[in-house]
């Protein structure tokens, strides 16, 4: 069990690389990296839920998973952080922080609603993303679009 654990989340991390070791459209890069997690994350499901309950963590996530999932908060934190830098990101949120809750938004909602509920992928991939891109790039520079209801008319 532990070695499809393993495996499970080193296809997640290497699924976010587009958004994590990116350095292009954030938005698109975002989008794409989500789209490969989360399909990683739903061929996966029956055995990290299986995996969880074993730990006894049905609500949570287990704490043996902690390291892997602080690689992907470090991964995230780098992205955003390099954004700061470029100015495509305020820097009023420290990276760490945004990276540490976004990753928590993600990991909640594919588990209560991808995993259990068995909600469109699709949508939340869509969802997620926006919420992501809002949360970081909100009054970042110019190479961040404007979404068409924030332009006036």
């Amino acid at each position: 069990m532990d070695r499809l654990i393993q495996q499970a989340f080193a296809d997640m991390d290497d699924a976010a690389s587009p958004y994590f070791e990116g350095s292009g459209d954030p938005r698109m890069e975002l989008a794409l990296g989500l789209a490969r997690f989360v399909g990683v994350v739903n061929r996966n499901g029956p055995i990290l839920m299986l995996a969880a309950h074993l730990y006894g963590e049905d609500e949570h996530m287990p704490s043996q998973w902690e390291p892997y999932v602080d690689r992907f908060i470090a991964g995230a934190a780098a992205r955003i952080k390099r954004d700061q830098l470029h100015g495509l990101a305020p820097d009023d949120v420290p990276a760490r922080v945004a990276a540490q809750a976004l990753c928590a938004m993600v990991e909640r909602h594919l588990t209560i609603e991808v995993i259990r509920h068995g909600r469109d992928m699709r949508e939340a991939v869509r969802q997620l993303t926006e919420l992501w891109f809002r949360a970081v790039y909100a009054g970042g520079g110019s190479a961040v679009a404007p979404s068409p209801a924030a332009e006036p008319s």
